[in-house]
């Protein structure tokens, strides 16, 4: 049997993604590593480019509030292009509509750059940008979510969060080798998100079923807790990358603790991706979202107790940045546990619709509060915010298809 069967053999599979194996019983491990590497590696094209937009736009004379806007494009285009995609999905295909992703990311892209000093146009080019940015992160979802096997998905969610984690986290780093300056960076950058396309050359994506349930709104209202797992670990994270950075400097830290502090959490969170996946295997996913939310506002609470200590600080930090974490990983899991065929492509969508929206308010109500109470404040607010939302996940909720 040559390769190419052999691939054909892996990747059989039903006509409308409703079962969670091919017909002859066999994982697709290569497909779902397939979509794992594609969206990792567009993770570091991500982890790349938002702080090269940063700088560039700050190096230009943008006002804080104007590279915070452009920024915001990013999610504000989420929210726009989510309710189309899973229609545009069933009819063209996962794959035809990852590809599409990737072209509509690479060319405004890379026209940032002609764009140069003419800011008016970075705005529009970072909505496109994120138009494709957004549809590939959900369609990538959808192909791992729909092979995945009940028994094993919490596992192979796990390993989707840590490479994707890890792709974000490399981003950076090419910026060290490229600089800001000049093209390089963004021939760099585009070449990175044009790669993401490899891996899916050599499999078969699953199959999306043409007819069938594509309204997100139907399945984020058929369960409004679940969806909010995405919203708050949204909103949390974003105000965490805006507020703890300048929260050390207040308390007399300094700069580059601000820093360490985000690279604290972020290891908890890519730490944790695995171990609460298989959690959420063994155990009900809705019951480990609800125990990450409670423990992340335990956590939430500590943090004015502790922020004078850099140790303890770091430590608190580690564990919440696990938490907050696991309520999406828990969530996705839950997600395809519950959601098949067409409906799948709905409710991950919907997952990423959600995460705009927290994207979108959490920082704005984390400044009002922080405004409002100072730091303390803040912690407070965001601990009773997950509390709420602990105590809600607690409702059992019948099965959805």
């Amino acid at each position: 049997m040559g390769l190419l069967d052999r691939i054909a053999l892996l990747e059989m599979r039903t006509d409308s993604m409703s079962a969670n194996t091919p017909v002859d019983g066999r994982i697709p491990y290569l497909s779902i590593m397939a979509a794992i590497a594609a969206i990792s590696v567009a993770g570091a094209g991500f982890g790349h480019s938002i702080p090269l937009f940063s700088v560039l736009l700050e190096d230009y004379g943008v006002s804080d509030a104007g590279i915070g806007l452009n920024t915001a494009f990013a999610a504000i285009s989420a929210l726009l292009g989510a309710p189309l995609y899973p229609k545009i999905i069933a009819k063209i295909g996962l794959k035809p509509f990852l590809l599409i992703c990737i072209v509509i990311m690479v060319v405004p892209y890379l026209l940032v750059y002609a764009a140069g000093s003419q800011i008016f146009w970075w705005y529009p080019l970072r909505f496109i940008f994120s138009i494709g940015g957004a549809g590939l992160f959900a369609a990538s979802e959808i192909w791992i979510n729909g092979l995945a096997p009940d028994h094993l998905r919490g596992k192979i969610i796990g390993v989707y969060g840590t490479s994707l984690a890890l792709g974000f986290a490399g981003g950076p780093l090419l910026l060290n080798l490229t600089g800001y300056q000049g093209f390089l960076p963004f021939i760099v950058g585009a070449l990175v998100f044009s790669s993401a396309a490899i891996p899916l050359f050599f499999v078969v994506a699953p199959q999306v079923a043409s007819e069938g349930e594509g309204n997100i709104f139907k399945a984020i209202r058929s369960d409004p807790v679940l969806f909010g797992a995405s919203s708050m670990f949204a909103g949390v994270e974003s105000a965490m990358l805006i507020f703890l950075p300048i929260l050390a400097v207040e308390i007399g830290h300094g700069v580059g603790v601000g820093a360490q502090s985000l690279t604290v959490y972020g290891l908890g969170l890519l730490a944790a991706q695995i171990p609460v996946g298989q959690l959420a295997d063994r155990f009900p996913p809705r019951k480990i979202i609800g125990a990450c939310a409670a423990l992340a506002a335990g956590l939430a609470m500590l943090v004015p107790a502790v922020q004078a200590e850099i140790l303890a600080l770091y430590a608190v930090l580690f564990v919440w940045g696990g938490m907050v974490g696991g309520m999406y990983t828990a969530g996705l899991v839950e997600i395809g546990n519950r959601y098949k065929g067409t409906a799948l492509a709905a409710a991950n969508t919907g997952f990423v619709f959600t995460y705009a929206v927290g994207a979108i308010a959490g920082p704005l109500l984390a400044g009002v509060l922080r405004q409002a109470f100072g730091p303390t404040g803040l912690s407070l607010g965001i601990a009773a915010a997950l509390a709420a939302y602990a105590w809600a996940a607690r409702r059992p909720v019948s099965r959805a298809g």
